[in-house]
């Protein structure tokens, strides 16, 4: 491990003559804060006292052995996850998700009353056993790991960080975000191999496309991915983003908070029912639900999660699309 960090020193080394001693001593803390775990905010300090020909030269030396490092990473960490989630580890798998998608349904063929409290006690837990069977973290799978692996996630985690921080203070255009790049492959690569549907990821990437065209606000983008994520969990479809929906759902939102009241029926004329809003909007609905008390998709979403009848809606197999519209900290959710 000493030997892949010390290829930074010999960066620094290397370039002693052209490079100013500045740029040195960037990489000589940089290899502190991996060796020695010395605070990250100092050596980004450092770097916000470098000039702009200075941090592209940083960058341009950098590269030089982050790319490398980022694919050797990449190619055993592809190589550990793979056998961690083929094989005979596989088929076991495949029957505690089958189990624990009929526990989960069991109760929602349930009456309302007798549904409630075990949306706590067997469906939540059932989702979260599914979770991490079909979709464990990086954190989870590599938890199995030998700990040299970990090490090296750990570092290349850091590196990202950092050029991250040089594109950020140099204020370089059209610079992926590298800490955020590694997370999206990894987690890319576990849903490649993962259970989920193939049908339902392809409506998530669409849906990505929709939210982006659009302008959807990333906090109903972000509860409108964690209800599909918990669908496709269960083996149910992925609902499409309707963005009229969204823009009646949250036009509600809003009334709601601005006329003080809380309810499906609005007493505004031309918005009685949700199927007027929808109307409203150019399009159809076919189910509503409604939360107030956060701003947060998460919270709204749990709240519809431990409610019966909001929980029925969130789980119904003949919906096809969704719309989600936050005001305030009021919800509003359609299906179409």
């Amino acid at each position: 491990m000493r030997i892949l960090i010390f290829l930074f020193f010999l960066i620094a080394l290397s370039n002693a003559q052209a490079a100013s001693l500045r740029v040195n001593e960037i990489f000589v803390r940089l290899q502190g804060v991996i060796e020695e775990k010395t605070p990250f905010e100092d050596l980004v300090t450092e770097l916000g006292k470098l000039e702009n020909p200075e941090l592209a030269e940083v960058l341009k030396e950098f590269d030089l052995t982050w790319k490398p490092l980022r694919s050797a990473y990449f190619t055993d960490y592809e190589k550990f996850v793979t056998g961690s989630m083929t094989g005979e580890k596989r088929q076991e798998t495949r029957a505690a998700i089958k189990e624990y998608r009929e526990q989960f349904m069991q109760v929602y063929r349930k009456p309302e009353g007798p549904m409630k409290p075990l949306l706590k006690t067997k469906s939540m837990p059932a989702l979260q056993a599914l979770e991490k069977l079909i979709a464990p973290t990086p954190e989870e799978i590599l938890a199995t790991a030998l700990p040299a692996l970990e090490t090296r996630r750990r570092i290349i985690l850091i590196l990202g960080k950092f050029r991250d921080a040089i594109v950020d203070i140099a204020v370089l255009p059209d610079q992926e975000k590298a800490e955020a790049g590694v997370w999206a492959e990894e987690a890319g690569l576990i849903a490649s191999l993962s259970g989920l549907p193939r049908d339902g990821l392809r409506v998530m990437k669409g849906n990505d496309e929709i939210a982006a065209k659009s302008n959807l606000p990333s906090d109903e983008r972000e509860g409108i991915r964690q209800l599909n994520e918990w669908r496709l969990l269960l083996g149910l479809n992925a609902l499409v983003i309707d963005p009229r929906l969204c823009e009646a759902g949250r036009g509600h939102s809003e009334d709601m908070h601005t006329h003080q009241f809380f309810a499906h029926e609005s007493p505004l004329p031309g918005k009685k029912t949700p199927w007027d809003r929808a109307a409203n909007a150019g399009t159809k609905a076919r189910g509503e639900n409604i939360y107030m008390g956060s701003p947060s998709p998460g919270s709204a979403n749990k709240g519809w999660f431990f409610s019966p009848g909001h929980h029925k809606n969130m789980f119904k197999t003949s919906h096809l699309k969704i719309g989600l519209g936050r005001y305030q900290k009021h919800w509003t959710q359609l299906f179409g």
